[in-house]
């Protein structure tokens, strides 16, 4: 067996167009410069400069586009058509928990990239990542000085994990891939599950002021959110996905995440904690 430093010849991580970051692998993933393209280049050109990049990458860990506004569908079959060309042996893609199947408008671009990978011919494993808690912990500072967490979520549980712990498990299953001992072409990723009203909770205990979950419906949130002069395609996906998630989107209950990082999920309670008391409060 290769050591383990040397299981990865290269991993290349794909963003949006703009943000492009072939990566090589000695010890630990280094992210190289960013180099930039054009906005909206051609697909051809794309796929061409990414396969060109993907030279000699046996393993390639995927990273949905966060340009949730863009065409991330195509931005991912891009990089799906380069690592084809460029005779990569397995992709591993940062989907969303329960994709193929949840009621989230957020997981219909996931969807429809797992489609693609499964149809490219290639090995492949989704790794369906839950909610990421730093998407709440890091607006701690609004929801302390707000004196409330607004949201259309409710009472309803969300299974979040931090971006590091996601990250750890994408390694991880590259690693164990590239080794043939990985079974499972899906993994259904989450943390504990908590409601906003323990989060506002635990946010008051640590910055000492008291902060509730304000629970008001979609159309209330839509227009609060106006208000505070937020875009309006911005506005509608918010309170759109609160609506969603609190029919359950985004809870689950599964190992997988403890699985693969051997290890339980970073606690959100502490994660919570080490936020707030790093922020400058008056």
């Amino acid at each position: 067996m290769a050591p383990r430093d040397n299981v990865i010849a290269k991993i290349w991580v794909a963003l949006s167009p703009n943000n492009q970051q072939p990566t090589t692998n000695n010890q630990q993933p280094q992210l190289q410069s960013k180099q930039k393209t054009p906005q909206t280049p051609p697909s051809a050109t794309v796929s061409g400069t990414l396969a060109a990049a993907l030279a000699g990458v046996k393993t390639l860990i995927l990273i949905s586009s966060g340009d949730i506004f863009g065409d991330r569908s195509l931005q991912h079959k891009n990089a799906v058509d380069a690592a084809k060309a460029a005779s990569v042996n397995a992709i591993l893609y940062t989907s969303g928990l329960r994709a193929p199947n949840v009621e989230l408008t957020l997981a219909e671009e996931h969807k429809a990239t797992e489609e693609c990978i499964a149809g490219s011919g290639l090995k492949h494993i989704f790794l369906r990542n839950g909610w990421y808690l730093d998407n709440w912990t890091g607006r701690a500072d609004q929801f302390i000085l707000q004196g409330k967490i607004l949201n259309a979520v409710g009472g309803t549980k969300v299974s979040a994990a931090t971006r590091a712990d996601y990250a750890e498990a994408a390694v991880a299953a590259a690693l164990l891939a590239h080794e043939g001992k990985l079974a499972k072409t899906a993994h259904e990723l989450c943390g504990e599950a908590f409601t906003l009203e323990e989060l506002a909770a635990e946010i008051s205990l640590r910055a000492g002021k008291t902060v509730k979950s304000e629970v008001v419906s979609e159309e209330e949130l839509c227009r609060q959110l106006k208000g505070y002069g937020l875009p309006e395609r911005l506005v509608h996906l918010t309170a759109a996905t609160d609506a969603e998630v609190s029919k359950g989107a985004l809870y689950g209950e599964t190992t997988d995440l403890v699985s693969l990082i051997g290890r339980q999920p970073y606690n959100w309670k502490q994660h919570v904690k080490e936020v707030v008391e790093a922020l400058p409060l008056a």
